[in-house]
């Protein structure tokens, strides 16, 4: 499993840093060769700008980023030109009927990466902002609603949030702000066609069954999963 976990361990608030020059790869003609198969394949693609990141310094809490084409990044199958995918994931928790239960929805089969796997979520990737050189942590939660939002229906007001990590996956080339929300009572759930279906699961629940059947997982929910229930465990908490 290509995922490595970053935990923030902060003085200072996440914000993200936009590099907005353009670069030019040179392996362009190939990615356009690349892409125009992709679409030819899938119609549902479109090309646009991305947020990709670059770097974190853990003593500013500065992510650096820069703006991509989507198509250089969808093409890394065939043409791999090294950039990583800025996303946010939603660790939703909520009042179960006896633990905090955590949000799992199960992507669809028309996505790009692991369709018909479970993830925590919902996730999305950072829009690029039209003018601004830097997105603080207002900006970041506006994105998760609206994740949030689109893909599960429940409308995000105040609820208390906490980031905790970057987890980047080398595999498919993303790096996602982990951000933990509590949403009070969990409610019924609704969803797109980026899910097939959700669920709530307890922290042990979910760990246990990463373990027994990690092929219906993405990766950086397994390292997530691991991650929150050792924390819980070493605290003392056996009752999860």
């Amino acid at each position: 499993m290509c995922v490595r976990i970053e935990p923030f361990e902060l003085l200072h608030p996440i914000k993200i840093v936009i590099d907005r020059s353009r670069k030019h790869h040179e392996q362009q003609d190939a990615i356009d060769d690349a892409w125009q198969a992709l679409c030819a394949h899938n119609p549902r693609y479109f090309n646009g700008p991305i947020l990709v990141f670059d770097s974190f310094d853990p003593d500013s809490g500065v992510i650096h980023a820069s703006i991509e084409e989507y198509k250089n990044h969808a093409v890394r199958d065939t043409v791999d030109v090294g950039i990583s995918l800025l996303s946010v994931t939603a660790m939703l928790y909520a009042d179960g009927d006896q633990h905090m239960v955590y949000l799992l929805g199960q992507r669809s089969h028309d996505l790009h990466r692991y369709g018909g796997l479970w993830e925590l979520g919902p996730s999305g990737g950072v829009d690029v902002p039209r003018f601004r050189k830097t997105l603080g942590m207002k900006k970041i939660m506006k994105e998760i609603e609206r994740e949030v939002a689109e893909e599960v229906d429940i409308q995000l007001s105040k609820s208390p949030y906490h980031p905790i990590a970057l987890v980047h996956d080398d595999e498919v080339g993303s790096t996602d702000i982990a951000i933990q929300l509590l949403i009070g009572q969990a409610p019924k759930l609704t969803i797109n066609w980026e899910y097939t279906q959700t669920r709530w699961m307890t922290l042990e629940e979910l760990y246990q069954s990463t373990l027994s059947n990690p092929e219906e997982f993405i990766p950086t929910t397994i390292a997530l999963a691991d991650r929150e229930h050792k924390k819980w465990v070493d605290l003392g908490y056996s009752d999860l």
